[in-house]
């Protein structure tokens, strides 16, 4: 008789392409994985990988096998769920989470977990978008909150908010009510996101014109750093407008109005397929509830 355990340790190996990477996500040894795809060919008695020195492929019977057993798998997983008492389930969920969204909706996110599902331990990393997606892919994480849209195919996604980012900067800069030419903003440093990110891409982009003066652009990973760069009057912040609003309103900075804007940033929860997610499907049923809240 096939188990699901053989099943799902099938599964992790043809997803991840690795039994190496298949052995840690399950906690067992590479020998074990290997011992368990093998029991499985013998069990239908048909090859199902065709392994080479650096790689291997599925076969033929091994893509029709991998579908049966996401499917088997899948419906496991909802008859489980559907007679058990969702807040006594138990587990840990690997999260990782862009810092706009530490400043904005995370709390609320952390709350509503701890108070529905108290066996659900977090860990919570926080990192740039691009970070969170490489260690998404490398299954270090389980979901990651960041910025989309996301290019990898394996990656499945959920559309969370979107959140206007403007330019920012203290009262003593000078910067005239109404909009602004970009040339005076330009004319003092802009302080934005870390290099390899969209926005700073997108500034980048932005700042291309011949006819703009020399701008310095000081990259931040950490937002706090860049909104008290702008609060000390040392350059234009262009910054997630949530992430500033009480020092807009106590007049500590004011919104910089500028005749180029850029588009929103497009937050979204990126997770991989598993044989089981009934963890993340609880997570991001409380994401989407807490970052449609303002």
């Amino acid at each position: 008789m096939i188990e699901f355990r053989t099943l799902e340790t099938f599964v992790w190996v043809a997803q991840l392409k690795s039994f190496r990477g298949a052995a840690a996500r399950l906690n067992t040894t590479q020998p074990a994985v290997s011992q368990r795809v093998a029991q499985l060919e013998e069990q239908l008695g048909v090859r199902l990988l065709e392994r080479g020195r650096r790689s291997f492929a599925l076969t033929e019977a091994g893509r029709s096998v991998l579908a049966q057993a996401e499917r088997l798998l899948r419906l496991r997983t909802e008859l489980v769920a559907s007679v058990t008492d969702r807040s006594q389930l138990r587990g840990t969920l690997r999260l990782g989470a862009a810092e706009t969204i530490v400043h904005t909706w995370l709390p609320r996110f952390i709350e509503a977990m701890s108070a529905r599902y108290e066996h659900i331990t977090l860990e919570i990393e926080v990192d740039i978008s691009p970070n969170l997606r490489e260690r998404l892919l490398g299954q270090q994480i389980d979901l990651a909150f960041m910025l989309g849209p996301i290019s990898a195919p394996s990656i499945q996604s959920q559309p969370l908010r979107n959140e206007p980012i403007r330019f920012f900067a203290s009262p003593k800069l000078g910067f005239a009510a109404g909009v602004n030419p970009l040339a005076r903003i330009a004319a003092f440093p802009i302080i934005t996101f870390a290099r390899n990110t969209q926005p700073y891409m997108r500034l980048r982009e932005l700042l291309a014109d011949p006819h703009l003066p020399p701008t310095r652009i000081h990259a931040s990973a950490a937002m706090a750093t860049a909104v008290r760069m702008a609060l000390d009057g040392l350059g234009v912040a262009l910054i997630p407008a949530s992430i500033v609003t009480e020092d807009v309103e106590a007049g500590r900075l004011v919104e910089v109005g500028c005749s180029r804007t850029i588009p929103d940033l497009q937050f979204v929860a990126g997770w991989l397929a598993a044989p089981d997610t009934r963890i993340i499907d609880l997570a991001l049923e409380i994401a989407a509830d807490s970052a449609a809240r303002r």
